[in-house]
């Protein structure tokens, strides 16, 4: 009987342990996730920190892999070295991914996808101009220095040294092609990175980018680049690890900016900044020739702040950002004193020729067509259309003004000198009497009429009410 309850703990101990242990082994299972990542445009500070944290992430995860999807001109005040130095240190596989067709990795971007410790790329992608290295600070890092950097991490990674040094001094390019097609011409309409000789691009197919130890695969689609990676051997910072992908049953994560970090990131173009500067300018300058100031005002300040902090983070002269904002300037004036004369053309010129050449990087720079548009619209809304709203405005004024004349209203906000006043079952702007100080709300004031300003002029009815004194309540 002893016996028989000894070998019965026994047998709960054992399963117990089994018990115990099955969790265990099951955390031990290499995990079947791939998180793909997209690092689309300028790598600015959102966009950077965003990769960062994704792969952070795949590491706690265990992930099986991180694919960055690449298509960059390069850096914009991102913290490049810390997002090389996430690759360098990850446990987890990075494959960078130059895609989809027509995708670039230049400028910062080379650094990026030299790092990775797989290197994708897709027909027709351009992979190369590796300086400078921050389009927002060109002599951030010189050409010697971004060279050195490449060669470490080509030496790292067992790639082509040579190109990467040549990608920085000389601004030498590879075009992936199909297979068979290496030493194609380049196609017409390629559009070469900025200042790049044609002389030093090259087009290579995957057998030849191979060969050189340029890229470790040539896909069209990521699904074709996860079909690629079986098989292959890394070295992470955990060790050798042997890639086994299966595109099929892998749980394919794909990770997207948050709502917030979507709105910073995208601010940093330079087509929305312009674009936000100018309809938030008008904006303001719509609400400013109304009587008081509502929701569309507060509204273009917002939209003002956003193309602040995009033009914040562009490379820009400010001396032509002044010229742009003096020719919006002049236009307002001339508006103002119904001149419609010289200040408005000289103010499209001047807003038209600040806002084409305020750009301090050509490809950083919104498309002139653009640039001719918005300075034609602005010009129509303030020569035009405003002029238009504020003949109307004064007619309606004027009737309204002639039927509440004579009328005693009340304060609603303090006149000091200008408010509003309730007066014939409606909200006006009116003007405190000249002398009068400051007038409170609820003070009983009569029309007298309506000035130049289409604001009404008003006399206090009881003078014990001014500032200073008793607010007559009604």
């Amino acid at each position: 009987m002893a016996l028989h309850r000894i070998a019965g703990g026994v047998l709960l101990l054992v399963g117990l342990l089994a018990a115990l242990a099955a969790p265990a082994s099951a955390q031990a299972q290499p995990s079947s996730t791939v998180d793909v990542v997209e690092a689309v445009g300028v790598l600015d500070g959102p966009l950077t920190d965003f990769v960062i944290g994704t792969i952070e992430q795949a590491n706690l995860d265990a992930a099986q892999a991180v694919v960055v999807r690449l298509d960059t001109d390069g850096a914009l005040g991102g913290d490049i070295d810390r997002l090389v130095d996430t690759i360098e240190s990850s446990d987890v596989p990075v494959v960078v991914y130059v895609g989809t067709a027509g995708a670039r990795a230049t400028g910062a971007g080379v650094r990026v996808a030299a790092a990775a410790h797989v290197l994708a790329l897709a027909p027709t992608s351009i992979y190369g101009a590796a300086h400078p290295a921050d389009l927002g600070d060109p002599g951030a890092l010189t050409v010697g220095e971004v060279a050195a950097d490449l060669e470490v991490l080509a030496d790292a990674r067992g790639r082509d040294a040579g190109f990467l040094v040549d990608a920085a001094e000389s601004g030498a390019a590879v075009i992936a092609v199909p297979d068979g097609e290496t030493g194609a011409p380049i196609a017409d309409g390629t559009e070469l990175p900025e200042g790049t000789d044609p002389a030093v691009v090259r087009t290579l197919d995957e057998s030849a980018l191979v060969e050189t130890g340029i890229a470790d695969i040539v896909a069209p689609t990521i699904q074709q680049v996860l079909a690629a990676l079986g098989g292959l051997e890394v070295t992470t910072a955990a060790g050798d690890v042997v890639l086994d992908v299966d595109p099929v049953t892998a749980n394919v994560r794909f990770v997207n900016l948050d709502l917030v970090q979507r709105i910073l990131h995208t601010a940093s173009s330079p087509t929305l900044a312009y674009l936000l500067l100018l309809a938030g300018a008008l904006t303001l300058f719509f609400e400013v020739f109304q009587p008081g100031f509502g929701v569309s005002g507060f509204s273009a300040i917002g939209v003002l702040a956003l193309g602040v902090y995009s033009v914040a983070v562009l490379p820009i002269h400010p001396l032509w950002a002044v010229v742009a904002v003096v020719g919006l300037l002049l236009l307002a004036y001339d508006l103002a004193i119904a001149g419609l004369s010289w200040p408005s053309a000289v103010g499209t010129l001047a807003l038209g020729a600040g806002s084409i050449r305020m750009w301090a990087i050509p490809q950083l720079a919104p498309p002139t067509w653009l640039i001719v548009v918005g300075t034609i619209s602005a010009a129509v809304f303030f020569i035009m259309m405003m002029t238009s709203v504020l003949r109307a405005q004064g007619n309606q004024a004027l009737l309204g003004a002639k039927a509440v004349e004579g009328k005693v209203g009340i304060v609603r906000s303090a006149l000091g000198p200008e408010g509003h006043i309730f007066v014939g079952g409606a909200l006006w702007r009116a003007r405190a009497p000249q002398g009068a100080g400051k007038v409170r709300t609820g003070t009983k004031v009569r029309v007298l009429g309506l000035n130049d300003s289409l604001t009404l002029d008003v006399e206090i009815v009881d003078d014990s009410s001014t500032a200073g004194t008793t607010t007559t309540k009604v």
